[in-house]
């Protein structure tokens, strides 16, 4: 598997199932969320497909170190699991955010390092804490099924929200479905709908895109002319914040 594509298929489906079961006439959509591999979409059903890896360019961010990172994604690429995680580990030591989240990714599948959740868990939140989007996503994921944590709707907000801040599709994806569920927030049709909208477009195309337009139809059709104008309105007000630590 490619360290950019882990997904998030089975929270989406859980919360999905959450948010269509408190809307009349409303149904279950499929799994909102996967990330894109030569154009496919990934699928595996086990719960370490939460933790979702997002694209090298953008976790690479300002590390500080990007040889040894590079060296490290080259071999993971390779398949040289072990030796990414030789480069990694005393570079993520130091506190650089990049390789703590790639080291984390290497403990979900186990590839390379023995599989640890809590390990993988402790590299998450590390990098997360330096304001690293993907690492913030995946602690969300991480306390929305209680994978390596104890399981914490709210805790899954707090940090489905600090990603999705920074511009993270997923993260805005899933917040959205929190909101309309009431899971981890409270419940609260605008911000649903400003999540959504923000989410749709920076989709891929297809399947994902489309289920999000279904979401977005069922719970506006909850909603006033005014409360509707009004997610219109702080969507087009929203700015990505980037954390600078």
């Amino acid at each position: 598997m490619s360290l950019a594509t882990i997904t998030a298929c089975k929270l989406a489906r859980d919360i999905a199932s959450k948010v269509f079961s408190k809307s009349s006439g409303a149904r279950a959509s499929k799994a909102w969320i996967w990330l894109p591999k030569d154009g496919e979409a990934l699928t595996k059903p086990n719960v370490r497909n939460l933790l979702g890896a997002f694209a090298v360019a953008t976790a690479l961010g300002a590390s500080a170190v990007a040889g040894p990172l590079e060296d490290g994604i080259a071999a993971f690429h390779e398949k040289g699991y072990a030796k990414a995680a030789e480069l990694w580990l005393p570079l993520a030591e130091k506190g650089d955010a990049a390789a703590q989240y790639f080291l984390g990714t290497l403990y979900v599948e186990g590839n390379g390092v023995e599989q640890n959740d809590a390990t993988a868990f402790m590299w998450f939140q590390r990098a997360a804490n330096q304001g690293h989007a993907a690492a913030q996503y995946n602690l969300g994921a991480s306390y929305a099924e209680g994978t390596g944590v104890q399981k914490s709707d709210v805790d899954a907000a707090k940090w489905f929200q600090r990603a999705a801040n920074q511009g993270m599709v997923f993260a805005q994806l899933n917040l959205g479905l929190l909101y309309a569920a009431g899971n981890g927030v409270p419940q609260d049709d605008v911000e649903a709908l400003k999540w959504f909208e923000l989410a749709l477009f920076a989709l891929p195309a297809g399947g994902p895109r489309s289920d999000v337009a279904r979401a977005m139809t069922d719970v506006a059709a909850k909603m006033t002319r005014e409360q509707i104008e009004e997610a219109k309105r702080r969507e087009r007000g929203w700015k990505a914040q980037q954390e600078v630590k």
